[in-house]
């Protein structure tokens, strides 16, 4: 039998090539797994871009409704100033120059009156949770509306025409789909509940004592941002409270 180097080599070649190259079944199997990696880490950046607009969402509402809350409690520190005390003749209630203070209570809405703007001027604010507006979709809300005291008694006096607001409140109360609890709560000076059932503005003695009771006002807000939560798929909640206590 001849040797023939050529032979040789060109068989050695063959094998060689044969030897290192990837079947189709590799190719297939070797696809898959990246496919899959892939699948599992796009998965995982959908939900992170998910979640950072949700938080962003959560916190661009946060600072809104806190800037809400905080213009709430300094009003409310200054109901009642200046009150019909201060003046050597005490005035009666219907002067524009002299604050009320709390004028009417109730769990969704707050009317009170005083120097709010620290300028010798009182006001008569109200802050009013609203269910619904068909020319608002950002209701449910709380808006303040504020406006210069007019020469009527408290409980006669104008809306105002402009108003602030905090959006997108959930609806209060103990119910399906509500917050659980009320827009404002009212507490005595020893941290009980004020009850308001008899009466729950200064027009009537009764209502004079028990809204004259209250030391204490806590302020509740429950909000839902337009972003769900990537896990459970409902909308994501921001909870705010504060308390205020009135000067009156």
């Amino acid at each position: 039998m001849v040797f023939s180097p050529q032979l040789f080599f060109r068989r050695s070649r063959s094998r060689s090539h044969r030897n290192s190259g990837f079947s189709l079944v590799e190719l297939l199997v070797s696809v898959g797994i990246l496919l899959t990696v892939l699948a599992i880490v796009c998965e995982q950046i959908a939900a992170m871009q998910k979640m950072s607009a949700s938080e962003a969402a959560k916190l661009d509402i946060t600072q809104q409704t806190r800037e809400f809350l905080n213009q709430t409690v300094r009003d409310l520190h200054m109901s009642g100033y200046p009150g019909p005390s201060v003046y050597a003749t005490q005035p009666t209630l219907d002067n524009p120059s002299v604050a009320a203070g709390l004028v009417s209570v109730s769990p969704t809405q707050v009317i009170m009156e005083g120097d709010v703007n620290g300028e010798g001027q009182v006001y008569s604010v109200a802050f009013s949770y609203v269910a619904a507006d068909p020319n608002d979709p950002n209701c449910p809300c709380v808006r303040r509306g504020a406006i210069p005291k007019s020469a009527a008694f408290p409980w006669a006096q104008p809306a105002a025409a402009s108003y602030t607001q905090a959006e997108h409140l959930v609806p209060p109360g103990t119910g399906a789909g509500q917050s659980g609890q009320d827009i404002f709560q009212f507490l005595d000076r020893n941290g009980n509940p004020v009850d308001l059932s008899t009466g729950n503005d200064i027009s009537t003695p009764q209502g004079a004592l028990n809204v004259a009771s209250i030391a204490t006002i806590k302020i509740n807000l429950m909000l839902a941002t337009s972003q769900r939560d990537p896990a459970s798929g409902q909308p994501v909640t921001v909870a705010l409270s504060a308390l205020a206590r009135p000067r009156q």
